[in-house]
């Protein structure tokens, strides 16, 4: 998997590492307004402070990959302990379960790195007395479509779908491959595969290549091009723009300007700002590039259903940070995560698409990417953020966390900081307890954020 190209890849992101390492420490963004505490504390449940976590085996260290769930009240006595945990030694430990998901109707989903399940569902329940357990995992027929990332539930007239994004597509053999799945959620049969190889497109049409992040409005689809999954055959620069009234490619806008690390920006995570996020705002795509270091804004005409000029918002090679990846949001604030040196950036919901800080920057650790938002049992407003890039490495050296350029994204932590104040109140270390690498953490039951991408 790992070959010259992915070796350059990583070559250059560890001279931006030693760049950030070797430059003043990240300032505190200045802020219009501190983000503040609710005045009135609302009843705190004991689910609302658990987390539903994917850990990581490391082969290293004797460990199985599973789905567990976690207790993150840094003021409880058993914080950091597992509660409920289910191994997964079926599913390809290079490969292993990547993101989660919930539907609308509360059923959890987990997209995979592995090409043989790519796509699950996971059984979380309770068990007899009420606590929750996680009772399985069942790998979803995809119908060929292979390395699952996001997941996106989203009504086209009238019908609700559940899309997901393959950069695999139907098969990691292709050097432009990708796809989109597109499943009935009820039933989560496959229902249509949305493909557009760029080789079996006419010259300068729309195609869809390593596809990742994925957000909507309305009739328009937005999806990224990210990189493939060998790390190495090939990155991409753009994002396409799907019609979902035919599920078709219309249209691909690239975003890029300088490139810090010697390759295509690799647009990862998108947000379409729209309506039902911030009222009477006008639409417009957010997207973080992940080698590019940027966050861009692309308008959006909602009358003529036109896309206008991307527009650099945030330049991370000017701010001390790399590797942007996520969006997420609670019900006043936005937070985008940038993997170095492992940072969350926090924004006034109510500005977007322009991103006017909200309060003082979270201080989290190398690979700062998922987060979620829930109260401590004594009303205090919190956020998880986990902090890992991703586990791949070298099959040579046995260990995905033994490659230098992952250990430096790969903290392998959750931090929980005090929302007010953006101040640490407590870390796990993974790693260091359980043997095991932390690659997602999402709420009990749902709980734990507002806006995911």
């Amino acid at each position: 998997m790992m070959n010259k190209v992915t070796n350059n890849i990583i070559l250059s992101v560890c001279l931006v590492v030693g760049l950030l390492a070797c430059s003043p420490e990240v300032k505190e963004s200045k802020t219009n307004e501190p983000a503040k505490e609710a005045e009135v504390k609302q009843e705190v449940t004991s689910e609302q402070t658990k987390a539903v976590v994917l850990l990581r085996g490391l082969p290293t260290l004797n460990t199985v990959s599973s789905v567990a769930i976690v207790e993150l009240d840094p003021e409880s006595d058993n914080f950091g302990e597992i509660l409920s945990e289910f191994e997964t030694p079926d599913i390809n430990s290079n490969a292993p379960l990547h993101h989660l998901y919930y539907s609308p109707i509360g059923r959890l989903y987990a997209t995979s790195l592995d090409p043989l399940c790519s796509l699950a569902e996971i059984g979380l329940v309770r068990d007899a007395t009420g606590s929750p357990i996680i009772k399985g995992v069942d790998c979803l027929d995809t119908n060929g479509q292979q390395v699952g990332e996001d997941i996106m539930w989203h009504s086209v007239n009238g019908t609700q779908y559940m899309f997901v994004t393959f950069m695999g597509g139907t098969g990691v053999d292709q050097a432009d491959g990708g796809s989109i799945g597109v499943f009935d959620p009820q039933s989560n049969a496959i229902i249509k595969i949305i493909e557009a190889r760029k080789s079996q497109v006419g010259e300068g049409e729309p195609f869809i290549m390593y596809p990742h992040g994925i957000s909507a409005y309305g009739d328009r689809m937005v999806v990224s091009s990210t990189v493939h999954p060998d790390l190495a055959t090939g990155v991409g620069n753009n994002i396409v723009i799907i019609d979902l009234n035919t599920f078709t490619p219309i249209q691909n806008i690239v975003v890029e300007d300088a490139k810090p690390v010697g390759f295509p920006s690799s647009p990862v995570e998108v947000l379409f700002v729209r309506p039902d996020i911030v009222k009477d705002v006008e639409p417009a795509v957010l997207v973080n590039t992940m080698f590019g270091f940027e966050t861009w804004k692309i308008p959006y005409d909602e009358a003529n259903k036109t896309f206008g000029s991307p527009v650099k918002l945030y330049d991370g090679v000017e701010q001390g940070t790399g590797v942007p990846l996520e969006f997420y949001g609670n019900e006043s604030e936005l937070f985008i995560s940038h993997a170095l040196p492992g940072v969350v950036k926090r924004y006034h919901l109510s500005s977007l698409p322009e991103l006017v800080t909200s309060g003082p920057d979270i201080a989290a650790d190398p690979g700062a990417h998922h987060m979620i938002f829930y109260p401590t049992q004594s009303g205090k407003q919190v956020i998880a953020v986990q902090n890992n890039l991703l586990n791949l490495g070298n099959g040579a050296d046995n260990d995905p966390t033994d490659v230098d350029f992952i250990a430096k994204v790969n903290a392998h932590t959750i931090s929980v900081h005090d929302l007010a104040t953006s101040e640490r109140l407590a870390t796990i270390d993974f790693k260091a307890r359980y043997k095991k690498g932390i690659d997602n953490v999402e709420g009990l039951f749902g709980s734990g954020f507002t806006h995911h991408h």
